[in-house]
């Protein structure tokens, strides 16, 4: 394993996010393909990520950092909360865009669809079109806030695809710039 891998999961360790490491995932006829994957089930100490989620050592410290620096301070600051888990659509998966043209970062584990978010007080905010107003201030600074760490954003309104999820992906892009919708 390479040393960028092992460095990876020493940080994941250390910000107490529960993983297991997986075979390596690839299909050459499509070209999907994830060397080092890693079952996360957890994003930081009582912050469950369900279904465990198949994703590269990037994407799930990226993903980590994210609930622990912008997911749980709005769940405090907007919902008067605190975050319990994360509820996804898909991880790795192979297989193409939505629109069939190349494939997609989640045949890389490259990328995360979260579909719901879950709080300590026993309530839950699905990603949806028209949330109420304080489940909409929740989800727009959490989208908002994912433009930058991640390079493609996309949830509600930007497709038919993402009416029920927030896309997150590290897809590198020119200039370092981000795509978000």
């Amino acid at each position: 394993m390479p040393a960028e891998e092992e460095a990876c999961r020493v940080r994941l360790r250390a910000m107490g996010i529960a993983f297991e490491e997986r075979p390596a995932k690839q299909n050459t006829e499509v070209g999907c393909s994830m060397p080092y994957p890693l079952s996360v089930s957890d994003l930081a100490k009582g912050i469950e990520l369900t279904p465990e989620a198949e994703l590269n050592c990037t994407t799930a410290e990226a993903i980590a950092r994210f609930t622990a620096d912008v997911v749980q301070p709005a769940a405090t600051n907007i919902m008067g909360t605190k975050l319990s888990g994360v509820i996804h659509a898909s991880a790795y998966v192979c297989r193409p865009r939505h629109n069939g043209g190349k494939l997609s970062e989640h045949a890389f584990g490259n990328a995360l669809d979260i579909a719901s978010f879950t709080f300590t007080d026993g309530s839950r905010i699905d990603v949806a079109p028209q949330p109420d107003e304080k489940q909409g201030k929740f989800l727009d600074h959490v989208r908002e806030a994912a433009c930058g760490p991640f390079k493609t954003v996309l949830g509600p309104g930007s497709d038919p695809d993402h009416e029920t999820h927030l896309h997150l992906d590290l897809a590198p892009r020119r200039n370092g710039s981000t795509f978000c919708q």
